[in-house]
């Protein structure tokens, strides 16, 4: 069986109920970075992998712990920034956003990092389930009442999300762009992917939109 094949057959057996699916938008930019799984809850990762990053990178190793770096992230999210072109971590982010079709005025005109500790909550929530520290309750907690409220009140659309992603990632944190790039870009422009991005517009997470 191809991989991709594999790959329907995964999402079409952990398949999320209607109207939850829409909050599958929150944690697809991380999630996508290391398997296409973005669709669904469910992880293809092995636990003992997953179990290893959280710890390593996050000193999560429990529900508490995991409350407390998501609870964190969420609490210090808002982070207004200004963008240098000249700066050359800025140049690198956008020379990688121009590779990958990524229109470089939604960088340089982004006012907001806090999409990064939005994207890295919903992340670690998904993650944290599939490992079995947070409950099916509470993650959906973190991915319908708590994030999505935040991340509507902040911007208009995922392109203003995933430049806020962007900065956040490469430009504060210094890190390499390329990888998150590339699975912003996936998100956002390839029509024949209909990207979870493309299917529900940033709008419909609002808490009021429940269709």
């Amino acid at each position: 069986m191809s991989e991709r094949s594999q790959l329907r057959k995964f999402n079409k057996k952990y398949r999320i109920p209607g109207k939850y699916r829409k909050y599958m938008a929150l944690g697809a930019a991380f999630i996508s970075i290391n398997d296409a799984t973005e669709n669904v809850l469910a992880l293809r990762l092995s636990p003992e992998k997953i179990t290893g990053m959280l710890e390593n990178t996050w000193k999560i190793t429990d529900r508490e712990s995991a409350i407390t770096a998501i609870e964190k992230l969420i609490d210090s999210c808002s982070r207004p920034i200004i963008i240098d072109p000249e700066n050359g971590q800025v140049k690198k982010l956008l020379a990688q956003c121009e590779a990958y079709y990524i229109k470089q005025d939604i960088i340089v005109t982004c006012t907001n990092g806090a999409a990064l500790n939005l994207e890295t909550a919903a992340f670690l929530a998904r993650n944290c389930f599939h490992v079995g520290y947070l409950s099916d309750e509470d993650t959906w907690e973190y991915l319908i009442k708590k994030i999505p409220p935040i991340a509507v009140s902040l911007f208009d659309s995922w392109s203003d999300y995933g430049a806020s992603v962007l900065i956040g990632h490469a430009v504060v944190h210094g890190r390499e762009p390329k990888s998150i790039v590339y699975s912003i870009s996936r998100l956002l422009n390839n029509s024949r992917f209909n990207s979870i991005w493309r299917k529900y517009p940033l709008y419909k997470l609002s808490t009021a939109e429940q269709k």
